[in-house]
């Protein structure tokens, strides 16, 4: 028998999901730490704080959704009557659905769009100026 939803939400997922968000905290903060010692020339063309808003844009979405919300609902779900393998595979599917729009929404809605959008061009700025470089091109300025 399925269980309404915010009876699904009230209990096993909350629970599951505090007890995940500190390694959830841990991954991410880890993912930044290691951007951000390799992405030294990004980080000094945008600036400490620009690069992180835009780092975090990438890493959180998929962290958050893997870590917390997919293990919280399978975990919600079993408990709701589901077996395992119908649980699993309903949070995977729930889970990527998560990604898949939220990642939308921080590549389209303001302001993360505008902290994405310049991490990526300063990405790609860094990069072309490198292949000028090792081509031996010259610019133009």
């Amino acid at each position: 028998m399925l269980t309404p939803v915010p009876d699904l939400l009230s209990t096993a997922f909350v629970e599951r999901a505090t007890e995940q968000l500190p390694w959830f905290a841990l991954v991410l903060l880890l993912a930044v730490a290691i951007t951000s010692l390799v992405s030294r020339e990004r980080r000094r063309r945008l600036g400490l704080t620009r690069f992180l808003l835009g780092h975090l844009c990438i890493a959180a979405v998929p962290l958050f959704g893997v870590i917390v919300l997919r293990s919280a609902l399978r975990e919600g779900l079993e408990q709701a009557g589901y077996g395992w393998w119908s649980a699993s595979w309903r949070s995977l599917f729930w889970m990527m659905t998560f990604i898949v729009v939220a990642q939308w929404m921080v590549r389209h809605v303001p302001p993360t769009r505008g902290w994405l959008r310049d991490y990526r061009q300063a990405g790609r700025d860094i990069w072309r100026d490198r292949l000028a470089r090792w081509f031996g091109i010259h610019s133009r300025d």
